[in-house]
């Protein structure tokens, strides 16, 4: 079981934010002598709704990772078990974090822990026709220390280096770009997205669109990769971004 401040590290909140959820029976406690304890049940049921009641106009993304080592390999397997190409470009994405933050610490305690928003700029040529188009993602942790599910709003921007400027106006600094040859194959309401990093890995990303719930999709979407012959020594449990900030952050 879990005491109130482990529950307020998980969720990224003040211990007296849980206490309050509590008080309103919105996440259920037990005593467990004279302290107040918190079943991981519990707070699974929890955050499933918490996340059911988020506002429609933003994207539940969930996906499993996993990395490669032979990308020709992995894609034959695709097309073997019924895969399409959907999309096939190049594109750098140039992320963004506040200015306080200093070293991947600093980083790992905003961004998984107090679930800060990840803000992108995406430079995308589709179809390597040399016509680049700007977008502009805000994404972050659907809960806190969890990967696997993404709450995320995207917009159309004019280009890089105005949005760049904007967001040094925010005081955010750009940590990390991304420069990647990317692939997506689509398999019924699966989404199979290939990313070849430049000066990194081979980096799969498995999501799917319909499911009802949370765990339904993971079950599902990890039955895809074990036709793909991914498994568990593939699988990476932070996001692909986060696994290359070893190798390419500059904080």
């Amino acid at each position: 079981m879990l005491t109130i401040k482990e529950v307020a590290n998980r969720l990224g909140v003040h211990w007296q934010t849980v206490r309050n959820y509590i008080d309103k029976k919105e996440l259920k406690s037990y005593k467990v002598g004279r302290l107040v304890k918190v079943k991981e049940e519990d707070l699974e049921n929890f955050l499933s709704k918490q996340n059911d009641t988020k506002d429609e106009k933003y994207n539940i993304e969930i996906e499993l990772r996993y990395f490669v080592e032979n990308r020709k390999s992995l894609e034959k397997k695709i097309l073997d078990i019924g895969g399409i190409v959907n999309y096939h470009g190049h594109i750098i994405d140039h992320w963004f974090i506040p200015n306080h933050i200093k070293n991947r610490e600093d980083h790992d305690i905003w961004f998984n822990k107090k679930r800060g928003t990840g803000i992108r700029i995406r430079e995308q040529d589709n179809g390597y026709t040399g016509k680049i188009t700007t977008s502009l993602e805000a994404k972050k942790l659907t809960s806190a220390m969890n990967h696997n599910t993404f709450l995320e709003s995207e917009i159309s921007v004019e280009n890089y280096q105005q949005t760049r400027d904007f967001l040094e106006l925010l005081d955010r600094k750009e940590f990390i770009t991304i420069d990647k040859d990317r692939v997506i194959y689509k398999i019924e309401n699966f989404k199979i997205v290939i990313d070849d990093i430049k000066n990194f890995r081979v980096g799969v990303e498995i999501e799917i669109e319909n499911a009802s719930t949370r765990d339904e999709a993971i079950k599902n979407i990890e039955g895809v990769a074990t036709k793909l012959g991914l498994g568990e020594k593939n699988k990476t449990p932070i996001s692909i971004t986060v696994s290359a900030m070893d190798t390419l952050a500059k904080f």
